[in-house]
């Protein structure tokens, strides 16, 4: 799957654009992310200066609603970004504008049906989710700048949550399912914005199953494993069938419950998205 990095200019009428912003882009990202398949993300404000990643929302004040692929690409109102454009042409003016003071953006992925549960300023509407997907299809260039996920797919939300903490259920799903290897990247070398990454001591940080073309897949679908080496900012790494299996062991051993209900919902999962079953 390849990744868009030509810059997108927005493609919108600039009082349309106004009109979603006002709404903190909560339709316009519902309609995008339902037309592309790509992931919806919610930066959240914090007062707080300590950052935790539990942060409980009644504590987090929502800025705006995008929709992201599985890299670093934005996909907002105002066109396509990478992470850092967007924090700096968007996140930045949207707090100063608020006159937010001291305090932290958190960035968190979710399911549509969540959204409703959240504390947003402006809830989803149907209408103009329905009015945003027509503008946005009658914007060409602006959905040929979006990469297309990669067929067949599971749904964009459990892909994210089967990417962070959980690919190691996931490989041992695919495997049991499909007969592919299991294995480990182990990162060597990373990219200079990625340095300060946490990682272990071997260097683990994914893991995904081998396809006998050389083709490596994860809950993003199938890929070269350079390009998804590249998704955590990895340049040289190498595989090990062996550290994949001592990370599944020392999961089982330390949270077994857990293990096992990402395991059988990466069973469920892949079964009906990615084998059709």
């Amino acid at each position: 799957m390849g990744q868009a990095k030509t810059k997108q200019r927005a493609a919108f009428a600039p009082q349309l654009i106004e009109e979603w912003e006002a709404g903190d882009c909560v339709n316009f990202a519902v309609g995008l992310a339902r037309l592309t398949g790509w992931l919806l993300h919610v930066d959240w404000w914090s007062t707080s200066t300590k950052h935790k990643e539990d942060m409980p929302l009644d504590q987090l004040k929502p800025l705006r609603l995008y929709v992201a692929d599985n890299y670093d690409r934005i996909f907002d109102v105002r066109g396509g970004k990478s992470i850092h454009e967007f924090n700096e042409r968007i996140l930045v003016k949207l707090i100063r504008k608020n006159g937010f003071g001291n305090g932290g953006v958190y960035t968190r992925f979710y399911d549509e049906k969540k959204l409703s549960s959240l504390p947003l300023r402006i809830q989803p509407n149907e209408a103009m989710i329905a009015r945003a997907m027509e503008e946005i299809r009658a914007s060409p260039h602006f959905l040929a700048a979006i990469p297309a996920r990669t067929q067949p797919c599971i749904p964009a939300y459990k892909a994210a949550q089967f990417t962070y903490g959980r690919c190691s259920a996931y490989a041992e799903a695919m495997h049991e399912l499909t007969g592919l290897q299991p294995a480990a990247l182990l990162a060597l070398r990373f990219s200079p914005q990625f340095e300060g990454t946490r990682r272990s001591d071997t260097g683990y940080f994914h893991s995904v199953v081998l396809h006998p073309d050389g083709m490596a897949e994860d809950s993003w679908g199938k890929a070269s494993v350079e390009e998804i080496a590249s998704r955590f900012g990895v340049i040289e790494f190498k595989i090990s069938v062996d550290e994949h299996q001592r990370v599944v062991e020392k999961i089982r051993l330390s949270t077994p419950d857990i293990y096992e209900i990402a395991f059988q919902d990466a069973i469920e999962i892949i079964q009906v998205h990615r084998l059709r079953l």
